[in-house]
């Protein structure tokens, strides 16, 4: 799974930067990489993934429930690798938990952390 690398640095980065087609084309990604896996939990994940990209391009997103929806995905993930074996398992787990970390985060602690 290549794309642990890339997806932890956009999510560390703020993912305000990442653009509407990125952000899909990561999820899209992932999608067709979990749906590989025979981990339990895979397909919720896939499920909820596939929220995530209609959130995230609905001419109105609503940034609430892309939050809440982060957070599951979080919780998820690291549930997930728990359960996954191979030198992914650790990669799958810090991934988790930048999305809880980035969710739990204040508004503009991010911003003020760059000094912008």
């Amino acid at each position: 799974m290549p794309q642990f690398d890339a997806t932890i640095k956009h999510i560390k980065d703020g993912v305000k930067g990442f653009t509407v087609k990125a952000a899909v084309t990561n999820i899209e990604g992932w999608e067709a990489t979990l749906e590989k896996s025979e981990t339990a939990g895979v397909k919720t994940l896939v499920k909820d993934l596939e929220h995530l990209k209609k959130l995230i391009q609905d001419e109105n997103p609503k940034g609430d429930q892309i939050k809440k929806l982060l957070a599951k995905l979080g919780k998820e993930t690291v549930t997930f690798a728990g359960k996954a074996e191979g030198k992914n398992a650790e990669k799958a787990k810090a991934l988790g938990e930048a999305l809880t970390h980035m969710v739990d985060e204040p508004e503009g602690e991010k911003e003020d952390a760059k000094g912008e």
